[in-house]
């Protein structure tokens, strides 16, 4: 048999739509949307009071970890209420892998604050590509909630519109309070 070169891993719509489902399906979707909210709202107050790139980087890795936090414990009593027991050890860890999820709400607009602070981006352009990104994740992972749980696409799609809604609002606040 001929050799063949080794296969190149394509990043394609497929294998991020196969990404969402996985988060979706394994119950994470609702971690997402929060920690999604929450750098979103983060972002515009960020940009209001024109933070450097550093700052909105801190910033926003320290209100994720935060929430994340506060969230595993919430869920860690939660389940220690209902079980009237102590967790085991391999239920603290799906516990804790089921929040790490805020992590992804994070990382994108990470990377564009980094962008901005090695002079590749513009801070401002960082600033509008971090929001209108987290207006984007909330439509996303509320269509592919919707989707996962078996709800036609014209539903899903509904349910994407109201989340993408919710982000538009939170963008439109900042901009009538804001200026």
């Amino acid at each position: 048999m001929p050799d063949r070169p080794p296969r190149q891993r394509r990043y394609s719509a497929p294998m991020l739509y196969g990404w969402i489902r996985h988060h979706v399906t394994s119950g994470h979707a609702g971690n997402v949307v929060y920690g999604s909210i929450v750098v979103l709202a983060l972002v515009l107050v960020l940009s209001h009071e024109h933070a450097s790139p550093a700052t909105a980087i801190v910033s926003i890795v320290g209100a994720v970890f935060v929430v994340a936090v506060a969230e595993a414990y919430a869920e860690l009593l939660q389940e220690m209420i209902q079980l009237h027991r102590p967790l085991r050890g391999r239920e603290r860890r799906e516990i804790a892998a089921g929040i790490a999820v805020h992590g992804v709400a994070a990382l994108a607009p990470i990377v564009f604050f980094v962008l901005a602070a090695l002079d590749w981006m513009q801070l401002d352009t960082a600033y509008t590509v971090a929001k209108w990104f987290g207006v984007a994740v909330l439509g996303i992972y509320a269509f592919a909630a919707y989707r996962a749980a078996g709800v036609g696409v014209g539903r899903s799609l509904l349910a994407g519109a109201v989340l993408t809604a919710i982000g538009l609002l939170l963008v439109a606040l900042k901009s009538i309070v804001g200026h």
